[in-house]
């Protein structure tokens, strides 16, 4: 698979730009800078992540020419517009939930989408996965804990307005498969441990409607004596959630 991100580097660069080639290489992900990505037509790119707005700005003529499928990642706070916007170009517009900016972004929830499609796992999220079900607008998280009770307390609440959602588990080996189950669960089927409170009826009714979901899964290797390290980690994409 043929993967690459397309950033503009007046926003990343120096160490920014050398610390996270250090970890897009090895698994084989192409940082781009906007001014080249016309010279690239004709490679046969998987996939092309677009890495907010300014990135977009610059590399959209070039990037139409491209039939490949397109993700943008945008930084919190972003508007709505843009967003919505940005999908005459995109087929899908992902905020990065926590990330100030797209340096964090690039360091956080994008390098783990990207790391989910392209490493081996115990059950893997491919490319047809994404091409699937990636459409529209969403959001992006990572969340960490110790058990399924952990995580599934921490849900975002956009979870209960997605269509669609791309799930990658990182766990400890003493994780079981029915832990992880449950956290995908409560995902589909809009289940959580709490109770869901919203004025709008309509929220009600959907809520607990099933949405499609693809779901990853890998099982750490490292050994943590110091047990410092959270015994299930997840990274989500939710797409489809209208702003």
């Amino acid at each position: 698979m043929r993967a690459a991100i397309v950033y503009d580097p007046s926003i990343i660069k120096g160490g920014d730009l050398f610390s996270a080639e250090k970890i897009y290489r090895p698994i084989n992900v192409g940082l781009i800078p906007v001014q080249i990505i016309s010279s690239l037509y004709g490679d046969d790119f998987d996939i092309i992540g677009v890495l907010g707005q300014s990135a977009l700005d610059c590399s959209r003529l070039g990037l139409a020419r491209f039939s490949c499928l397109k993700i943008g990642f945008y930084s919190t706070g972003t508007r709505a517009e843009l967003l919505r916007g940005s999908l005459r170009y995109l087929t899908a517009a992902i905020t990065c939930i926590g990330s100030r900016s797209p340096v964090e972004s690039l360091k956080g929830t994008v390098y783990h989408f990207y790391e989910s499609l392209t490493l081996p796992s115990l059950l893997n999220i491919d490319l047809a996965d994404v091409e699937s079900i990636a459409r529209g607008t969403g959001i992006s998280f990572n969340l960490f804990g110790d058990s399924s009770e952990d995580l599934i307390n921490r849900l975002p609440s956009e979870c209960y307005f997605a269509r669609s959602a791309l799930l990658h588990f990182t766990c400890a080996k003493n994780v079981t498969l029915d832990e992880v189950y449950r956290i995908s669960k409560a995902i589909s089927t809009r289940r959580t441990t709490g109770p869901f409170v919203s004025d709008a009826p309509s929220d009600q009714i959907r809520m607990y409607k099933r949405i499609r979901l693809k779901m990853g899964l890998r099982v750490s290797q490292t050994v943590y004596l110091d047990k410092s390290q959270p015994r299930i980690s997840l990274t989500g994409i939710l797409f489809g959630i209208k702003l």
